[in-house]
């Protein structure tokens, strides 16, 4: 059901937190890229073109990183470890890295045939200088980049609401639904879908889901 957390979701151990299935076959395999949102959620920016939000550029107290962190899990196959998250952005494609734009993004370890699908796991730190209310600063979307021959694919995201061993999937809708990056203990039938920012350093949300 939505609003509900994503099972295994942020720097965890977790391979089967969200899926997209595509319905034909890629040519190659897919990226995943973060950009600016520029509309007021729950639309969202069709194509991504730009990442000047405080999401993408860091602060100082994260040193000017980008906040957003993911990693492909290679069709729900691969564990991406304990504590996964990257220290730093790797110019370029990397597994797991920090993500903006073109310019540091993650290819995902399989290319999908024909229902076949791809999973990930993503995460974001905060610093305790990010700047709230945070609606504007960190608004974005998650975009995945994938060419095909003949027939254009479609795809369903979905996240998991069972366990990572035994996987529940829930299908959401781009533009209806979105992610939220919040506290450990977050009640997601009735929020608040919140986030305590430390008092230095940074915190990773204890815990991301979907929500309408």
């Amino acid at each position: 059901m939505i609003p509900n957390n994503a099972t295994g979701a942020g720097n965890n151990n977790a391979a089967n937190v969200f899926k997209i299935t595509f319905s034909q076959a890629v040519s190659t395999a897919p990226k995943y890229e973060a950009w600016d949102n520029a509309e007021t959620f729950p639309a969202r920016t069709t194509s991504g073109s730009t990442t000047a939000k405080e999401i993408f550029t860091g602060t100082t107290g994260n040193s000017s990183k980008p906040m957003l962190y993911l990693v492909d899990t290679n069709a729900g196959a691969t564990a991406p470890g304990a504590s996964w998250k990257p220290a730093s952005a790797t110019a370029g494609s990397a597994n797991p890295n920090r993500l903006k734009g073109t310019t540091n993004y993650v290819t995902a370890t399989n290319t999908p045939d024909s229902s076949e699908f791809i999973t990930f796991n993503i995460g974001l730190e905060a610093p305790y200088d990010a700047t709230v209310p945070s609606s504007s600063s960190t608004a974005h979307i998650i975009q995945v980049r994938y060419t095909y021959t003949g027939t254009e694919p479609t795809l369903t995201w979905a996240f998991n609401e069972g366990t990572e061993g035994t996987p529940s999937w829930t299908t959401l809708t781009p533009g209806t639904h979105g992610l939220r990056y919040c506290n450990t203990g977050t009640s997601w039938a009735a929020g608040p879908y919140k986030l305590t920012l430390p008092e230095s350093s940074v915190v990773d949300a204890g815990e991301i889901g979907v929500t309408e």
